[in-house]
Order: structure tokens, then sequence, then C-alpha cells
């Protein structure tokens, strides 16, 4: 499957499995009539594996060497794309930040293997509203040391998010595999 292909059948899977028509409350507190659940299709073998590739195709240009972000919602994606980098001859470690540091142990922010000062590693998180969690992880990356290369998400509800990233990233690129509006064929509600 070649890399169009591989991104029209995760958009699918991404429209049939993760996009959700119904009024919630997203995590930066606006109020949507619809919701990404994209840990639907990335949690599946098939899901993970398309994610992955497109995520590593989009990244090795920048050359980290490790990924991370949000944990929980970015989880799937980091595993996906590491596996995707190690399969084509890349060692990129994963790490997953905290939404705050662990009150016992070494009270750490960061999970994983430890980013020594100056690595290059990109945020990654699953979908994105205004930011807010890409932001955290790219705040804590740096305060343990790490140069942040770029970031990426998997779908870009385009609400602000984007150039709040950018404008945190100073020059280095930020990246989505989709934008709410691809998937979903309108313009986003």
């Amino acid at each position: 499957m070649d890399s169009e292909q591989t991104r029209a059948r995760l958009k699918t899977l991404l429209h049939d499995r993760a996009l959700i028509r119904e009024s919630v409350i997203l995590a930066s507190g606006k109020r949507s009539s619809y919701y990404w659940d994209a840990r639907q299709v990335l949690l599946d073998p098939e899901g993970a594996a398309l994610a992955g590739r497109l995520g590593y195709e989009q990244l090795r240009a920048f050359a980290p060497l490790a990924i991370g972000g949000p944990t929980s919602a970015a989880d799937p994606f980091i595993c996906a794309i590491t596996a995707a980098a190690f399969a084509a001859g890349d060692h990129w470690t994963g790490f997953f930040v905290r939404k705050e540091a662990k009150k016992y142990g070494l009270q750490n922010w960061i999970e994983g293997p430890f980013i020594e000062e100056g690595t290059p590693v990109v945020v990654v998180d699953d979908t994105m509203t205004t930011g807010g969690s890409v932001l955290l992880a790219i705040d804590k990356a740096r305060a343990a040391g790490a140069q942040v290369v770029a970031a990426m998400v998997v779908i870009d509800r385009e609400e602000g998010g984007r150039e709040n990233v950018e404008h945190v990233l100073g020059g280095a690129p930020f990246v989505s595999l989709f934008t709410a509006a691809d998937i979903m064929g309108e313009a986003p509600q």
C-alpha cells in the first residue's frame, strides 16, 4: 500500500469509527456537536499500523530521537510511530507526559526512557482543538531538557490550536495528518 492508499484508508477508518456526532464538552471546555475518539482507530492494529506509518513518514525528516505527548490520548499514536520507525531502522523511543507530576516515587512529569539534555523530540497528540494538551507536553519536554523539533496531531479540529502551537514552537514545524474538514468532507460545525 503506497502513502496515498494508506492515507485514504486511515481517513476512512477515522470517519467511520472515530467520529461521534453528539453534543459533548471538549477538554478545552468548548461545547461541540461532534467528537473525535481517535483511540477507536489508533488502538486497532490496522489503524495503528496506518497512523504509525504516516506519522513516521512525516517526521523522519526532522530526525527526532524520541516521540511523546500527553498521556492517554497520545499513547497509541506514540507507540504506533515508534514501532513504524523501528521497523524502518530508526530507534525512536517514546515518552508520556502526565497531566500532573506523580505525588510519589520520583515525582516525574514524564514517563519513559530518560530524555537527555538536547535530545531532539517531536510532541504528538491524537486530536487538537485549542492545543492546550500539546502546549503542556511541549513545556514539560523542554523543562526536561528536550529540543522540540516539531509537533504533530492526527486530527486538527481547526479551532485555533494550530496557531497556538506554532507560536510556542518558534519556527519548528507543526503537522496534522488530517483536519476535521478533511475527514468530514465539510467545514466543522
